[in-house]
């Protein structure tokens, strides 16, 4: 919740994010009652005239010239020819909340005649005018139904009956360059809406200009915009993820102080009298130390509830203006809720750089066990912060490969067997590379090396588990887990395990398949240690893991896929005549399942059932050993005994 002054409240008193789900559209953030007379921000946030106008007062910023979003915190920026007190009134008025906010109070019947008030009287209303928009008295519906003008007008009688889709006032939208003439048409060669002057003009020469309402309607329809109400929710999932991980933050650093405070009572009650003084004073520090840190991480959590608030906020606006806005608002404000997706993107991206876990951790001094005279203090607090184990997947495109035929738009001799592969974000490509035991770091085409890292044995399988963060399986030795930073492979550390060829990594976890098991590694301070283990049928190849959970793996010189649930329950078994010698398998972002014939030379696409879909890849020119997709979901990348392969899917 922000109060007026612009300040973050506490976790101790109302959030926003509480607040908001018990909100509807027509409430203003910053008072929490129905809007008076809304207006918005570049970034579609609304509030009330009257309180956006003393939240510029109390938090204008003079060097930066202008004040942050009270919701989502974009900094927004105020016009030079606009004094500040002056900023809330020229505003744009929300226009969809005025009409909704009519639509509420007609149906509540508290609705008072929109004619009366134009002219400072209260009538309450007993019909609504569809052609006008208007709720109408008595006296003014007599007159309505009388005037030639709009006596063939729809009239709705307002009372118990009043329709649910009652409609929404629709404010017209001018043209920029043409103050005074609405806009009627739109040009997609530019993506701009323009009236007709504009049109003839400007815009003759251009081959794709149609109507507005065709353009609205053709853009509601479109893919890009269904894609686009998905990322305003998919941003949300990511926030209350990282919301769920400071909160499991604060609960493991409360465990750890109160692990501290039982060895500090633990070992003052061996100390004599005269040690109070330095017990008091560490207990002290620690309280400090406490007082420090878990703010951080509420501050942390509370900002990003907030944001959860605005992603919420924003998914409703957009829901409202593709139901109800005109066209040219609807274009208008998906344009400029582009602009806050663009900023969401960055934030989570920042965000998941920016928050660090934190624990505290306390040595103890081992001198007040043997010489107690000399003691000065009682241990060493110190404040660790590592790396989240939160990541935010990329934003990227749902490609069905099933509808697609992919093209091969590279083929890149590597002269070695390629065991496995893994692509970072920026498109760089890692090849584990079995005869000469390195990993190789390579450019997005894959044709140069920019780094190698060697390791002490053949590695296979490999997987990015973070941004720049990924392990590779090295054969009956166990994890070699490394960071790619500035074009340089770098070793960070390992996790020692009997590892046939591959593992998945999921929140933290390592699933390594070991024999005849998949056993579970979780971190343990600065140490990786079995946490439990799952028994399956055969010994397991390589593995994936998909979207509920269950592990995809092959069975070294086998012919069949196996699909188990995280008890071990088996879930599907595939097999095919044309599939031979399974190896690297791999799980599209719409949940197909991709499975290499190193015999066969193929790959065979199956359902989220394990049905197979088609043989996708056919009659390769080498043998397949691992297959992955790239961030943004549009390339496959194929290792092969001696090849690289490099499919297109746009």
């Amino acid at each position: 919740m922000i109060d007026i002054s612009g300040r973050r409240v506490t976790s101790s008193m109302a959030t926003a994010a509480d607040k908001t789900k018990q909100l509807d559209l027509t409430t203003c953030s910053i008072c929490f009652e129905t809007f008076k007379n809304p207006k918005h921000f570049p970034c579609l946030h609304s509030f009330c005239e009257g309180c956006i106008q003393t939240y510029i007062k109390t938090t204008f910023e003079k060097p930066k010239g202008g004040v942050n979003c009270p919701v989502c915190r974009m900094f927004v920026s105020k016009p030079d020819d606009i004094k500040v007190e002056e900023w809330s009134t020229k505003l744009h008025t929300n226009h969809i909340l005025v009409s909704l906010i009519d639509v509420n109070e007609t149906n509540s019947g508290r609705k008072l005649c929109t004619a009366c008030e134009r002219e400072n009287e209260t009538e309450s209303a007993c019909s609504w005018c569809v052609n006008c928009g208007e709720a109408l008295c008595k006296s003014c519906d007599r007159y309505h139904r009388r005037n030639k003008a709009s006596s063939n007008h729809k009239l709705i009688e307002l009372g118990a009956d009043v329709p649910n889709d009652l409609p929404l006032q629709h404010a017209d939208v001018f043209c920029k360059e043409h103050p005074e003439k609405k806009v009627k048409a739109f040009c997609n060669d530019h993506s701009v809406i323009c009236c007709m002057t504009c049109v003839m003009l400007k815009h003759r020469k251009c081959d794709n200009v149609g109507s507005i309402e065709d353009a609205a309607e053709e853009m509601k329809q479109s893919d890009e915009v269904k894609e686009f109400e998905d990322k305003l929710k998919g941003f949300k999932t990511s926030l209350e993820t990282f919301v769920q991980n400071r909160v499991d933050n604060l609960q493991n650093l409360d465990g750890n102080i109160k692990r501290i405070k039982l060895e500090v009572e633990i070992l003052y009650k061996e100390l004599s009298k005269h040690l109070e003084e330095l017990k008091t004073n560490f207990m002290l520090e620690i309280a400090k130390i406490e007082k420090k840190v878990k703010p951080e991480i509420e501050d942390e959590r509370d900002e990003m509830k907030s944001k959860i608030a605005a992603v919420e906020n924003s998914v409703a606006l957009f829901q409202t203006n593709m139901k109800h806005a005109p066209p040219a608002q609807f274009i208008q404000a998906m344009q400029k809720l582009a602009e806050q997706k663009t900023f969401l993107e960055n934030y989570l991206k920042d965000l998941s750089r920016k928050i660090k876990d934190i624990e505290v951790t306390f040595k103890t001094n081992q001198t007040v066990l043997e010489i107690k005279s000399i003691i000065q203090e009682f241990g060493k607090l110190d404040i660790k912060r590592s790396e989240t184990a939160v990541t935010i997947e990329p934003t990227v495109n749902n490609v069905c490969m099933r509808s697609l035929n992919p093209i091969l738009s590279s083929e890149i001799s590597t002269g070695l067997d390629v065991e496995g592969i893994a692509v970072l974000d920026c498109g760089q490509i890692l090849l584990s590379m079995r005869d000469t035991n390195t990993v190789q770091l390579r450019d997005h085409n894959c044709s140069d090396v920019l780094s190698k890292l060697s390791v002490q044995g053949r590695p296979r399988g490999m997987k990015m588990t973070g941004n720049t963060e990924g392990a590779v399986a090295v054969r009956e030795r166990g994890l070699v887990l490394f960071k790619v930073q500035n074009n340089k492979i770098r070793k960070v550390s390992e996790i020692q395990a009997d590892v046939n060829y591959d593992f998945v990594y999921d929140k933290g976890r390592y699933y390594i398949g070991c024999g005849n098991k998949i056993c579970i590694y979780n971190r343990n301070n600065d140490n990786y240690s079995m946490i439990s283990e799952i028994s399956v049928i055969k010994k397991v190849g390589y593995m994936a893991l998909r979207d509920d959970s269950s592990l995809c793996y092959t069975v070294y010189n086998d012919k069949r896929v196996y699909c188990v649930r995280m008890d071990g329950t088996p879930v599907f078994t595939y097999s095919h005549q044309d599939l031979q010698f399974t190896v690297g398998v791999t799980v599209d972002r719409t949940g197909f399942i991709y499975v290499c014939g190193f015999s066969s030379r193929n790959v065979h696409q199956l359902s989220q059932d394990g049905e197979l879909q088609r043989i996708i890849f056919d009659n390769l020119t080498a043998k397949p050993n691992c297959i992955t997709f790239n961030a943004r979901g549009d390339e496959v990348v194929i290792g092969c005994n001696g090849k690289v392969l490099l499919y297109s899917l746009k």
